[in-house]
């Protein structure tokens, strides 16, 4: 019985500095990977406010959800939609 309880525990043990020693370290995440854009948000250049030939293109201001509602099983089924539009030039 004392066999089994030292098997045990010397398992354990090996199986904990395995992991400890395997498990990946990481470097803190440098400012551009930390911040990342939004689905659907619009990424312009640096420079787009001086540049001299801007185009303009008409982009959502808001969003929403419309939603369709099944009467027979109470099922919903949603969907993002644009709620008011606007002009952005870059």
């Amino acid at each position: 019985m004392t066999y089994n309880k030292l098997t045990y525990s010397v398992l354990t043990i090996l199986l904990m500095f395995l992991l400890s020693v395997s498990a990946p370290v990481y470097a803190e995440d440098s400012d551009d990977r930390s911040v990342k854009p939004l689905d659907g948000e619009l990424q312009l250049p640096d420079d787009y406010i001086t540049a001299e030939d801007k185009k303009c293109m008409t982009i959502c201001a808001k969003w929403g959800e419309d939603c369709i509602i099944n009467p027979r099983t109470g099922g919903r089924k949603c969907r993002r939609v644009c709620k008011s539009f606007t002009e952005e030039c870059f």
